[in-house]
């Protein structure tokens, strides 16, 4: 019975998008299904395996990321704090599918000027950095805004100077970056973080540490732009 829930859950998700897509195949297009059998095998397969992943989630990567996070408040260390926020953020993103798939494609676009390894490298160390940043926004009490504005604002003066190659991949980075893998342990890490330092609410401080983490690869991509031209 406790697996019915959440795959009831995911159907209710997916199936609309796939009689979404069939029916404009079929009735606007009207276009053949190429290999019907294993489109829907294919369907099916996504269907149990986002179920099981999302239960992973709730029932793993959530509770250890909720944790470490009690745990790094308790050790009372800023640093231990900053220190590990950064070797978390790079290594999940360097776990991250979306983001390998990224490099692979640059690379192959750009006839390997600019390698797959340069990518993946280029955005790990931004998104380590923006969770130094968000772990430092939750740590001294800074407002939400008062930390992305900058940023954002330093993102709109690098973009002109920037290639516009690379202006197009750094904010691509930023979407591909927040994955099924860093974004659960990212809000857990901070929720809990906030939540054990005193004057700290988590909704406010513990939050939009996501955000930090998708501009931050894009800085250091545009950056990067900036040096290349």
């Amino acid at each position: 019975m406790a697996i019915w829930a959440p795959l009831k859950e995911t159907l209710i998700s997916v199936l609309p998008v796939v009689i979404f897509l069939l029916a404009f195949n079929a009735l606007v297009l009207k276009k053949p299904l190429t290999n019907p059998r294993e489109l829907f095998s294919g369907l099916v397969l996504t269907i149990v395996g986002l179920t099981i992943f999302i239960q992973g989630l709730n029932r793993g990567l959530l509770p250890l990321g909720t944790i470490v996070g009690e745990n790094l408040t308790a050790s009372g260390s800023a640093w231990l704090i900053l220190a590990f926020s950064f070797v978390l953020g790079y290594g999940m993103t360097l776990a991250e599918p979306s983001l390998q798939a990224l490099g692979t494609q640059v690379e192959e676009l750009s006839a390997g000027q600019m390698t797959k390894t340069l990518v993946v490298q280029i955005v790990a160390v931004g998104v380590g950095l923006g969770l130094v940043i968000g772990m430092l926004k939750v740590i001294m009490g800074w407002s939400f805004a008062r930390v992305i504005i900058p940023l954002y604002l330093l993102a709109m003066a690098l973009l002109p100077f920037a290639s516009q190659t690379l202006s197009s991949l750094a904010f691509d980075s930023g979407s591909v970056t927040t994955g099924p893998i860093t974004v659960p342990i990212t809000m857990a890490l901070g929720t809990a973080l906030a939540s054990g330092i005193g004057g700290r609410d988590p909704l406010i401080d513990g939050l939009g540490l996501v955000a930090l983490v998708a501009i931050s690869p894009v800085l250091c991509l545009l950056i990067l732009g900036v040096a290349l031209r």
